[in-house]
Protein backbone atom coordinates (compact mmCIF):
# COMPACT_ATOMS: atom_id res chain seq x y z
CA UNK A 1 0.00 0.00 0.00
CA UNK A 2 1.23 3.44 -0.85
CA UNK A 3 1.92 5.87 1.60
CA UNK A 4 -0.43 8.35 0.87
CA UNK A 5 -2.80 5.44 0.55
CA UNK A 6 -1.99 4.39 4.23
CA UNK A 7 -2.29 8.42 5.46
CA UNK A 8 -5.51 8.41 3.70
CA UNK A 9 -6.63 4.85 5.56
CA UNK A 10 -5.45 6.42 9.11
CA UNK A 11 -7.35 9.33 8.68
CA UNK A 12 -10.56 8.26 7.75
CA UNK A 13 -10.02 5.62 10.64
CA UNK A 14 -9.82 8.47 12.71
CA UNK A 15 -12.50 10.43 11.36
CA UNK A 16 -14.87 7.57 12.15
CA UNK A 17 -13.58 6.86 15.66
CA UNK A 18 -13.87 10.75 16.41
CA UNK A 19 -17.71 10.75 15.18
CA UNK A 20 -18.32 7.43 16.81
CA UNK A 21 -17.10 8.93 20.38
CA UNK A 22 -19.10 12.22 19.76
CA UNK A 23 -22.48 9.95 19.26
CA UNK A 24 -21.33 7.87 22.18
CA UNK A 25 -21.49 11.30 24.61
CA UNK A 26 -23.71 13.50 22.63
CA UNK A 27 -26.32 11.13 21.51
CA UNK A 28 -29.06 12.52 19.46
CA UNK A 29 -27.36 16.00 19.85
CA UNK A 30 -24.23 15.00 18.00
CA UNK A 31 -26.41 14.76 14.32
CA UNK A 32 -27.82 18.53 14.53
CA UNK A 33 -24.53 19.69 15.54
CA UNK A 34 -22.75 18.25 12.80
CA UNK A 35 -25.99 19.01 10.10
CA UNK A 36 -25.09 22.70 11.56
CA UNK A 37 -21.66 22.92 11.16
CA UNK A 38 -21.63 21.37 7.51
CA UNK A 39 -24.31 24.03 6.70
CA UNK A 40 -21.14 26.34 7.04
CA UNK A 41 -18.57 24.71 5.61
CA UNK A 42 -21.34 23.79 2.36
CA UNK A 43 -22.01 27.50 2.59
CA UNK A 44 -18.38 28.60 2.28
CA UNK A 45 -17.67 25.86 -0.35
CA UNK A 46 -19.77 27.52 -3.05
CA UNK A 47 -19.12 31.40 -2.25
CA UNK A 48 -18.92 33.52 -5.51
CA UNK A 49 -19.83 30.53 -7.80
CA UNK A 50 -22.88 31.87 -9.96
CA UNK A 51 -26.60 30.91 -8.87
CA UNK A 52 -29.69 29.29 -10.47
CA UNK A 53 -33.47 28.60 -9.76
CA UNK A 54 -32.92 25.17 -11.81
CA UNK A 55 -31.75 22.07 -9.48
CA UNK A 56 -30.01 20.00 -11.97
CA UNK A 57 -28.15 22.93 -13.24
CA UNK A 58 -27.30 23.53 -9.58
CA UNK A 59 -26.98 20.14 -8.87
CA UNK A 60 -23.82 20.44 -11.42
CA UNK A 61 -22.60 24.22 -10.02
CA UNK A 62 -21.95 22.12 -6.56
CA UNK A 63 -20.15 19.36 -7.97
CA UNK A 64 -17.77 21.82 -9.78
CA UNK A 65 -17.38 24.03 -6.62
CA UNK A 66 -16.62 20.80 -4.49
CA UNK A 67 -13.75 19.22 -7.19
CA UNK A 68 -12.47 23.25 -7.57
CA UNK A 69 -11.83 22.55 -4.39
CA UNK A 70 -10.08 18.77 -4.09
CA UNK A 71 -13.53 17.56 -2.81
CA UNK A 72 -14.53 14.64 -5.21
CA UNK A 73 -18.01 13.87 -4.24
CA UNK A 74 -19.58 11.75 -7.02
CA UNK A 75 -23.73 12.81 -7.24
CA UNK A 76 -26.03 13.39 -9.70
CA UNK A 77 -29.78 13.77 -10.10
CA UNK A 78 -31.36 9.59 -10.43
CA UNK A 79 -35.07 9.56 -12.35
CA UNK A 80 -35.51 5.95 -11.28
CA UNK A 81 -38.77 4.70 -11.42
CA UNK A 82 -40.79 7.71 -11.43
CA UNK A 83 -39.19 8.72 -15.05
CA UNK A 84 -37.82 11.96 -13.91
CA UNK A 85 -35.30 13.13 -11.11
CA UNK A 86 -37.69 16.06 -10.17
CA UNK A 87 -41.17 16.43 -8.74
CA UNK A 88 -43.58 19.30 -7.01
CA UNK A 89 -46.17 19.39 -4.92
CA UNK A 90 -47.66 22.44 -3.63
CA UNK A 91 -44.83 24.49 -2.59
CA UNK A 92 -42.45 21.49 -2.09
CA UNK A 93 -39.88 20.31 -4.31
CA UNK A 94 -38.48 17.13 -4.25
CA UNK A 95 -34.89 15.68 -6.42
CA UNK A 96 -33.42 12.05 -6.10
CA UNK A 97 -29.92 12.13 -6.49
CA UNK A 98 -27.76 9.10 -6.20
CA UNK A 99 -24.11 9.12 -4.33
CA UNK A 100 -21.97 6.68 -6.20
CA UNK A 101 -19.03 7.60 -3.91
CA UNK A 102 -19.04 9.64 -0.90
CA UNK A 103 -15.79 10.30 1.60
CA UNK A 104 -17.80 9.70 4.90
CA UNK A 105 -19.52 6.41 3.30
CA UNK A 106 -15.55 5.08 3.09
CA UNK A 107 -14.21 6.75 6.37
CA UNK A 108 -17.16 4.91 8.15
CA UNK A 109 -16.71 1.73 6.69
CA UNK A 110 -13.11 1.82 7.26
CA UNK A 111 -13.34 2.80 10.97
CA UNK A 112 -16.25 -0.15 10.99
CA UNK A 113 -19.19 2.52 12.07
CA UNK A 114 -23.06 2.34 10.50
CA UNK A 115 -24.26 4.49 8.34
CA UNK A 116 -27.14 7.71 9.24
CA UNK A 117 -25.12 8.78 11.57
CA UNK A 118 -23.01 12.07 12.60
CA UNK A 119 -21.11 12.02 9.46
CA UNK A 120 -23.76 11.33 7.10
CA UNK A 121 -25.63 14.68 8.56
CA UNK A 122 -22.91 16.61 8.17
CA UNK A 123 -22.33 15.81 4.67
CA UNK A 124 -25.80 16.68 4.58
CA UNK A 125 -25.68 19.89 6.24
CA UNK A 126 -22.64 20.48 3.48
CA UNK A 127 -24.88 19.45 0.69
CA UNK A 128 -28.11 21.94 2.07
CA UNK A 129 -25.64 24.77 2.94
CA UNK A 130 -24.40 24.80 -0.47
CA UNK A 131 -27.37 24.40 -2.49
CA UNK A 132 -29.48 27.26 -0.35
CA UNK A 133 -26.28 29.72 -1.34
CA UNK A 134 -26.70 28.46 -4.91
CA UNK A 135 -30.55 28.54 -5.27
CA UNK A 136 -31.09 31.80 -3.57
CA UNK A 137 -34.17 31.78 -1.51
CA UNK A 138 -34.51 28.00 -1.21
CA UNK A 139 -34.42 26.17 2.53
CA UNK A 140 -32.87 23.20 1.49
CA UNK A 141 -33.03 19.51 3.55
CA UNK A 142 -31.52 16.13 2.53
CA UNK A 143 -32.75 12.69 3.44
CA UNK A 144 -31.71 9.58 3.21
CA UNK A 145 -33.82 6.98 1.18
CA UNK A 146 -31.40 4.35 1.04
CA UNK A 147 -27.74 4.01 2.21
CA UNK A 148 -25.73 1.13 0.98
CA UNK A 149 -22.08 -0.03 0.32
CA UNK A 150 -21.66 1.08 -2.98
CA UNK A 151 -24.02 4.19 -2.83
CA UNK A 152 -26.87 5.74 -1.51
CA UNK A 153 -29.57 7.33 -2.66
CA UNK A 154 -31.09 10.27 -0.84
CA UNK A 155 -33.73 13.24 -1.56
CA UNK A 156 -33.29 16.74 -2.13
CA UNK A 157 -36.26 18.62 -0.46
CA UNK A 158 -36.79 22.12 -0.68
CA UNK A 159 -39.27 25.17 -0.94
CA UNK A 160 -38.28 28.31 -2.69
CA UNK A 161 -39.43 31.52 -0.14
CA UNK A 162 -42.01 33.28 -1.75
Amino acid sequence: MSRELQTLHNVAYFVGALAHGAEQNLGRGSLSICSMAGKKFGQEAVEGVRTTTDPEEAVAILREALAKQGIVWDFEPFAGERGSATETEGHTHRMRLVFHTCMVRNALFRYGHEQKQSLCYMAHGVFAGAMENIMPGAKVELDIIHAGPNGCLKEMVWEVEP
